[in-house]
């Protein structure tokens, strides 16, 4: 079963516009630094001054910078896999498509631009887009109508199950680099989880 970390930040402020700001710079900020000197060795320190704000309130915001890295992946996550999904996403083989290409790019992505000095967080951060397919799917199925393959599955068993084929298959894509096209890959791989879904 995934153990998953909160992405969400200590205290939930998100309808205040000044604190979804603010977190925006954080963000925003963390993002910068890490691509232009990776994460080893940034502190705290660096972050805020990107983002110029004090130290108090970068821990109102997170409580280290593990929580700001999980959340800045879930973020990055998310946001690519929208840009792909349907208009209505659920569990279809076109979601799951959708899915399985954002986790072969999003992987591949960390494969090429993950520094030497920071492979010591590729566990981390494959663990928060594992966590994160894992939510997503448990959304879908708890929204559709027969839940999944129709029979009397829990939906977590089956959310867990499937999160790890479609996991597994980003990861030997982005590792293996398929000698053929990333749709095909996702083509075959979406082949044998609908099958086992009977989708």
């Amino acid at each position: 079963m995934l153990v998953k970390r909160s992405t969400e930040p200590a205290e939930k402020k998100r309808e205040d516009p000044r604190v979804k700001r603010t977190r925006g710079l954080i963000v925003r900020a963390f993002g910068e630094l890490v691509a232009e000197k990776g994460h080893r060795g940034l502190t705290v320190q660096e972050i805020t001054e990107r983002a110029t704000v004090n130290r108090a309130t970068f821990y109102d915001h997170f409580r280290d910078q593990f929580e700001l890295l999980d959340y800045f992946m879930s973020e990055a996550f998310r946001e690519q896999l929208q840009r792909r999904l349907p208009e209505r996403p659920g569990l279809d083989e076109e979601s799951l498509r959708a899915l399985l290409l954002t986790t072969c790019d999003f992987l591949s992505g960390l494969e090429t631009s993950c520094r030497t000095s920071d492979r010591q967080f590729r566990p981390f951060i494959e663990a928060q887009v594992a966590s994160e397919i894992y939510e997503v799917l448990l959304g879908w199925i708890g929204a559709s109508p027969q839940g999944a393959n129709g029979r009397p599955v829990a939906p977590e068993i089956t959310a867990s199950v499937v999160s790890w084929a479609v996991f597994g298959a980003g990861v030997r894509w982005s590792r293996d680099g398929e000698a053929g096209s990333e749709e095909r890959f996702a083509d075959q791989a979406l082949s044998v989880i609908a099958g086992g879904l009977n989708l």
